[in-house]
């Protein structure tokens, strides 16, 4: 190494001290807890740990009370009340000329049972059935949110694998940017070389020492977004491999796939079940105006052991009643909330509108992107292959002096680029067919599997 390239480290030494610490921290804050090699093993451990999947079986578990709770309100009640008073009465004054004057110490017990049951009552109806229609939105909530970790887990798992590759790259690209600057270097002390050789070469190094630093912190930064969905950091990650079989979905028509995602996709689903919900709640706050029916029957028995007046009394008493209740007015209320909950029914109706056209869109955007991974994919690997073979012959140019040192630089450059872009569309084309699963509605653990056995377990990605 030359001597202005150690002066070049040590002008850097800021950056490379921020390398160091970087990664001094994937070592410190990745230590392995979990030795998870695939997609699967990762999975497993997800179901159990991501917090947002928790959180959504919780509330699934929640909101199936809401059934049981509308239903109580269909069933009779039944309370029981028991008394005891001690009272102690005096006559001051009377009209019964054998009781004008006297006093008395004595207890009172008392019990009721009180029976009543609803006969009549719409909202309550109305807000039994917008239970029903709660609780299956609740099992579409909760499907949804399986379906989400499975697209988050592969989409966080693949950008640490993606930017894992893209870092090797612009790490051999730094490489050879270093060796032909100490080259160049060597050369114009000599006299052979240019100095706009030696600076460009330099421009170009610290280029890529540059895009080294931003591609590890945005790998640590894609790790740590694998951390929420594990908790603990899995040891190794298996790579992709570079064979997998590119296929075009099938129906190989995205007009299809739109269909299915019409009549299957989740998000969709729930925001249908919410509009539904929401006409029942309209249906049960007007029935605030309609008159109410209930059947009630009440037995009670009272026992005084005395009375100022005399003795005490044994006394049962039963009561059977039909009670209407016709609301009249209630100062608006009634028919505020009505206007209130057609508003909030209208913003569900236009918030389905937008889901319909974004899942149209995604559904569309997932599809093409698939069948644009393919071409690129195939162009990209020709393309490498030809940059390969340019800068195995511009290298022997310029060391036979064909070539300048800038033409060089421009192919090593150019090779560089061409591996980025292959990378990133391998990985577009993996996680767009999950994408486009997901849209679809039909994102399955199994389709995790099929994408595991384009994983390779030789020399697994270290985390």
């Amino acid at each position: 190494m030359g001597p202005n390239a150690v002066k070049i480290i040590k002008r850097n030494k800021p950056a490379k001290q921020y390398c160091v610490f970087i990664v001094t921290g994937l070592l410190t804050v990745w230590t392995p807890l979990s030795h998870a090699d695939t997609l699967l093993d990762l999975w497993k451990i997800a179901e159990s740990q991501d917090t947002k999947y928790l959180s959504a079986y919780h509330k699934y578990q929640s909101d199936q009370e809401v059934v049981n709770l509308s239903r109580a309100d269909l069933l009779p009640t039944v309370s029981f009340q028991y008394e005891y008073k001690s009272s102690d009465q005096t006559i001051n004054d009377s009209d019964n000329k054998v009781f004008e004057s006297g006093s008395a110490t004595y207890p009172t017990k008392s019990y009721n049972l009180s029976v009543t049951q609803s006969i009549f009552d719409y909202a309550r109806w109305q807000r039994y059935f917008e239970s029903e229609i709660s609780v299956n939105r609740a099992v579409v909530d909760y499907s949804l949110a399986k379906q989400q970790l499975l697209l988050r887990l592969s989409e966080s798992y693949f950008l640490v694998l993606e930017r894992g590759d893209q870092l090797e790259t612009i790490q051999s690209e730094k490489a050879a940017m270093l060796k032909y600057y100490e080259t160049s270097e060597k050369r114009h002390k000599s006299g052979l070389g240019r100095t706009v050789d030696v600076e460009d070469a330099k421009a170009r190094y610290l280029n890529a020492l540059s895009k080294e630093v931003e591609l590890e912190n945005r790998l640590l930064d894609s790790r740590y977004a694998l951390r929420e969905s594990l908790g603990s950091m899995p040891g190794t990650l298996s790579k992709l491999r570079a064979d997998i079989t590119l296929e075009l979905p099938l129906p190989a028509d995205p007009k299809k796939w739109v269909e299915m995602a019409a009549q299957n996709n989740l998000e969709l689903h729930t925001i249908n079940l919410s509009l539904e919900e929401a006409d029942k709640e309209i249906k049960a706050l007007r029935g605030g105006h309609y008159p109410t029916l209930d059947l009630i029957y009440t037995w009670g028995n009272t026992v005084t052991d005395g009375s100022v007046y005399g003795g005490g009394s044994d006394v049962d008493n039963a009561d059977l009643r039909l009670q209407v209740n016709v609301p009249l007015f209630s100062g608006g209320k009634t028919s505020a909330k009505v206007r209130q909950a057609i508003e909030k029914r209208n913003s569900v109706f236009e918030d389905r509108n937008d889901k319909i056209r974004t899942v149209e869109r995604s559904t569309n955007d997932a599809y093409y992107r698939i069948s644009g991974a393919i071409v690129q994919i195939g162009a990209l690997e020709q393309s490498v292959q030809a940059q390969k073979s340019l800068l195995k012959s511009t290298t022997a140019g310029y060391h036979s002096g064909k070539n300048s040192l800038i033409q060089i630089l421009d192919v090593e450059q150019d090779f560089s680029r061409a591996k980025q872009a292959l990378v990133k569309a391998r990985y577009d084309y993996v996680l767009n067919v999950l994408r486009l699963k997901f849209s679809a509605g039909g994102l399955q653990e199994e389709d995790l599997v099929a994408i595991n056995s384009w994983l390779v377990l030789e020399n697994p990605q270290p985390m």
